[in-house]
């Protein structure tokens, strides 16, 4: 069992980590997007058509990153930025959010596990994640305990 520091998120870290899980899932998207509606905006002939395909090409990718800055913004998350900890063990995960609440998380009960450079996320539906940022462990060996009794296993099932 390890203990993690207490931490919390801010809204800018929030949409950063949001931001960063889109551009993993549709960056190639929204660069093809951006590279031909260049393409048409210099080559093309100048109709409806193609200033449609300009506009959408261009402002898509705008207003999906205007959509996660929005959610992360909104009054109504405020609980994703309550402090938190967790006590992690190798069959289920305790979080404590502040002298709030406590919620216990069997490990079993998580679909998919992603990590990014400096974060771990744990999904337990497909719009429930757990946030784990790696600075909140105590020690380097904690966060290895940690992604071999817990997020490997859910990775590898």
């Amino acid at each position: 069992m390890i203990k993690t520091k207490k931490f919390q998120l801010t809204k800018k870290e929030y949409f950063m980590f949001l931001v960063r899980l889109e551009l993993k899932r549709r960056g190639w998207l929204f660069a093809f997007m951006w590279i031909f509606s260049a393409i048409v905006l210099f080559t093309g002939k100048k109709d409806s058509f193609s200033f449609f395909i300009i506009v959408v090409g261009f402002m898509y990718p705008v207003l999906t990153i205007y959509k996660y800055w929005s959610f992360a913004n909104s009054k109504e998350n405020k609980i994703i930025f309550k402090e938190r900890q967790y006590e992690i063990f190798p069959d289920r995960i305790i979080s404590r959010m502040g002298e709030i609440s406590e919620g216990t998380i069997d490990v079993q009960n998580f679909i998919k596990v992603f990590e990014l450079k400096d974060l771990y996320l744990l999904y337990i539906s497909k719009g429930q994640t757990l946030f784990l940022p790696k600075l909140i462990f105590e020690t380097q060996e904690d966060e290895n305990w940690f992604r071999n009794e817990v997020f490997l296993k859910v990775k590898n099932r």
